[in-house]
């Protein structure tokens, strides 16, 4: 297959939507012979923060000298994203010449479990022998939705991360936190070192008897054996004092805005230093924190106006990035550019927006997941938000072009509510020649 086929041929997994479980990919790996049992893997679960999580850890590995793999999802745009090395996404070659070699074994697969492997599936055997055959020192890998039966989980982890537990997949977990946290803590293995960021005790509690249950060789906590000692904003990010698993790092920059962020940096910092099983040289973590990426997460993306993206997409997640631009940046008035998935918390995240937004321009992602564009007006209107502070617009680049519009050099223009959203406003920004970088 050329890459165009690969993409044909991967899309046409798409029909068959999420289904839950680690069967077919287990089967797939055993024929294959275990691509993913080749290197240490690092794996990421939680609500919040997961890529973030993965961007850091990649970042510390990469300066520590090793080749890392990558997986992660949602992309914004270019599913080449989600498969990277060295923080870099693969290129269209080797992404179909991966995709051919694996095609025969799918279709045995599916021909003898007469059973269809899903796109999310394809995609993370696809980054498992990717990693293989570039013979990775280790491989970052997030879950996609949960842990326990998420595609992923088919990888033996020697570092588990819970990022956080809140509400957000509300299908598959409704507002069970527990029930959240018993998923998640699933990517414990046997001999894992389990990192986690989760606040609240009863949740860790069951974090904890879940990881030991699985033969977990450790349990560390954020704010008990690591923790973020001193936090001080700085331009174009922050500086960190952090105390991990095996020494302190004094005034550390990182270039990533906010708590959340300097919270997802202790996790990656305990997380490497788990894997490495010693503390890291303080020169080098610099080195990586001072050059991680994270695209679409609290992502400054232009100038007069200043304009930010973030994927976030739940009631949390919200909360943090209000608190993230009311400390990192400086302007006159908030126009918030949104755009989310009907499935999602959308009154939740909308209440969270109300009291601090001075204009709204409401659109809808190219899905067929997307929430009516009227769905958000009529909840921003259930909330007492006055209809002039309201302006809807059906497609994602028309309604960033509106808000650029109507808003002053000194204002900032916030997109929100999904990936999908973030990634049609970041390709149109592309369009203009504001981004230039994918």
């Amino acid at each position: 297959m050329n890459y165009a086929e690969s993409i044909e041929f991967l899309n046409s997994r798409i029909r068959f939507g999420i289904r839950p479980g680690t069967e077919r990919v287990a089967a797939l790996v055993e024929s294959m012979g275990h691509p993913e049992r080749s290197y240490p893997v690092l794996h990421v679960s939680g609500t919040n923060g997961k890529f973030s999580v993965a961007a850091i850890a990649t970042s510390i590995l990469s300066e520590l000298g090793m080749t890392v793999g990558t997986y992660t999802s949602p992309d914004l745009g270019i599913v080449r994203e989600r498969i990277a090395l060295a923080g870099e996404m693969i290129n269209e070659e080797l992404f179909a010449s991966v995709l051919s070699y694996l095609q025969p074994y799918i279709e045995i697969i599916e021909a003898e479990r007469e059973d269809q492997l899903t796109y999310f599936e394809l995609l993370t055997v696809m980054a498992f022998e990717v990693f293989f055959d570039q013979a990775v020192h280790a491989a970052v890998i997030e879950t996609g939705l949960g842990g326990e039966y998420d595609a992923t989980n088919v990888a033996d982890a020697r570092v588990a991360v819970i990022t956080n537990v809140t509400l957000d997949h509300v299908r598959q977990f409704g507002g069970d936190l527990h029930k959240a946290a018993w998923e998640k803590a699933g990517i414990a293995k046997k001999g894992s070192v389990v990192v986690t960021g989760v606040e609240q005790d009863d949740l860790y509690e069951l974090i904890d008897e879940r990881a030991r249950e699985k033969g977990a060789a450790q349990v560390v906590r954020f704010g008990r054996e690591f923790d973020v000692r001193d936090r001080q904003v700085a331009v174009g990010g922050q500086l960190l004092s952090l105390r991990g698993l095996h020494g302190e790092y004094d005034e550390i920059f990182l270039n990533l805005f906010g708590r959340q962020q300097a919270r997802n940096a202790g996790l990656a910092v305990a997380a490497c230093e788990a894997l490495v099983s010693e503390r890291l040289d303080p020169s080098v973590l610099a080195q990586g924190l001072g050059r991680v990426r994270a695209p679409g997460r609290v992502e400054v993306v232009g100038h007069k106006p200043l304009i930010v993206c973030d994927g976030g997409h739940n009631p949390a997640a919200a909360e943090v990035v209000k608190e993230t631009v009311r400390e990192a940046f400086a302007y006159e008035k908030l126009i918030l550019v949104i755009g989310m998935l009907s499935e999602k918390l959308i009154d939740e995240v909308l209440e969270v927006w109300a009291p601090v937004v001075d204009s709204f321009v409401v659109t809808a992602p190219e899905s067929s997941r997307a929430a009516e564009p009227d769905h958000l007006v009529r909840s921003l209107l259930d909330l007492g938000v006055p209809e002039e502070r309201m302006a809807t617009v059906p497609q994602v680049g028309g309604a960033l072009e509106h808000a650029i519009q109507r808003a002053s050099d000194e204002d900032l223009v916030l997109v929100f509510g999904s990936f999908y959203t973030v990634g049609e406003a970041r390709a149109w920004l592309r369009s203009q020649g504001v981004l230039a970088q994918a």
